[in-house]
């Protein structure tokens, strides 16, 4: 590692190298193209900047070039690079759509050593002659299976050939396997497979299923971020849901973000800023947030809709949890969303209902309420779970049960607390209310 690189790290406080950065190393300082796979939330990132950016030489142009699939991951990674790359004289320029070419134009006549964007705003400025790719060296693809899949994997192809591409060095990088097929026959050459899924982490997120009518959702998200401290990304499915519940929370007075497509760059990104910053407590996103978005020692993640598919569920669970840092995901839905969701990855939980209080920044979840299933009556539990990948492939979670903060209440004590309580209620319902008489008294010549 380049010296000046490793003060930082200590400076940062890093105490050792993720699997990842650890594997990746030398085959990228040693210029072969490799094909790396990690679970989310491993360091990714710097698992590629580290070795990369140490091989490139100031002032002489676009030698780098990192594709992401979204806005969101290319603004994150320009943050992270730009971080790293002033340590050495390097330059960055964001090349994202959305955002203002024309700024983007003027910068790149400077001739920045490395360039981060969007497949679509890249092609376009490579088409129009604006972008020069003959002196490229290394290419990175962050989140390849969806980069090298469907729209955007024709505009990799139209790039690719736009390249002199004989001696680029060609890097993917992300949590689920693509097809090895595509880049193969897209790129023409060998990639060294590097694949620490498998590799034990020591991950401390907890996996919670809530059961939730469909109508009581909402007020659900608003008791949640009621609590202090309290920070989350909510996903939706469908952009219906989200406008609807943002509505919600908004009348409720709730600090939101929304970070949805079809918004300019500028609006998502003063959305992430006031999340990041702690200004809004939930932000509520499609599944266009649950790929690469990194929000440090993020408490909580919450599935508004139940996901599609495993890897779907995956992904937005690898927004908590990162680096090792405790997180919890929290599932709404009903019986039969709990049946999918075990069916989905193979979770084994029983479900609580009652009041729910998070216990921030410990990835902890305490109920208060009753447990169903196999808890006895005078009992309240709180069931955690730590899931884990199975063999190395994403989706597939194995789940080792465990009770945390088991409470014990005696049945008789909970029934008078609940009786005393109606007492009250009613008290306070009848209180200033004429006493009716008895009028069987009455008939009887009682008084």
């Amino acid at each position: 590692m380049h010296p000046k690189f490793l003060e930082k790290i200590q400076s940062n406080g890093f105490q050792e190298l993720t699997p990842i950065q650890e594997a990746v190393a030398y085959a990228l300082t040693a210029g072969h193209s490799v094909n790396a796979l990690a679970p989310t939330g491993t360091g990714k990132t710097f698992a590629f900047t580290w070795p990369i950016l140490p091989q490139l030489v100031p002032a002489d142009g676009e030698q780098l070039l990192i594709l992401a699939p979204s806005q969101e991951l290319a603004m994150q990674l320009t943050r992270v690079v730009r971080e790293w790359s002033h340590v050495l004289d390097l330059s960055v320029l964001a090349l994202i759509g959305g955002a203002n070419v024309k700024n983007q134009l003027k910068q790149l006549k400077n001739h920045p050593e490395i360039l981060i964007g969007t497949p679509g705003r890249v092609l376009e400025l490579a088409r129009s002659g604006k972008l020069k790719l003959a002196r490229l060296r290394t290419l990175v693809l962050d989140e390849a299976d969806q980069l090298l899949h469907d729209e955007t994997l024709g505009q990799i192809e139209q790039l690719w050939q736009i390249m002199n591409h004989e001696d680029v060095q060609v890097n993917l990088f992300g949590a689920t396997a693509v097809d090895a097929t595509v880049p193969a026959k897209l790129f023409q050459r060998e990639f060294e497979v590097i694949d620490v899924r498998d590799v034990p982490m020591p991950v401390q997120i907890q996996h919670r299923f809530w059961l939730t009518a469909n109508e009581q959702r909402n007020k659900r998200l608003r008791q949640i971020a009621a609590q202090r401290h309290m920070q989350a990304i909510v996903f939706f499915n469908t952009m219906k849901q989200l406008k609807l519940t943002s509505s919600f929370l908004m009348h409720e007075h709730v600090a939101i973000a929304t970070l949805v497509r079809g918004d300019s760059s500028s609006t998502r990104e003063k959305a992430l800023r006031s999340f990041r910053n702690g200004t809004a407590k939930l932000l509520l996103t499609t599944d266009v947030g649950a790929r690469g978005l990194d929000i440090p020692n993020l408490p909580v993640v919450i599935n508004f809709d139940m996901p599609r598919a495993a890897e779907t569920y995956t992904h937005r669970a690898g927004r908590t949890g990162r680096m090792n840092k405790p997180g919890t995901v929290i599932t709404f839905g009903n019986d039969h969303d709990l049946r999918d969701l075990k069916h989905l990855v193979d979770i084994e939980i029983n479900p609580v209902i009652g009041q729910a209080v998070v216990l921030h920044g410990e990835g902890d979840v305490k109920r208060q309420g009753r447990m169903i299933g196999t808890a006895s009556s005078d009992q309240r539990q709180d069931i955690s779970t730590s899931a884990k990948l199975v063999g190395g492939q994403p989706g597939q979670l194995k789940v080792e049960k465990s009770l945390n903060s088991v409470m014990e209440v005696p049945g008789s004590r909970w029934e008078r607390f609940e009786r005393e309580k109606k007492a009250k209620r009613k008290h306070r319902k009848n209180k200033g209310k004429p006493v009716k008489k008895d009028k069987r008294r009455i008939n009887s010549g009682e008084k």
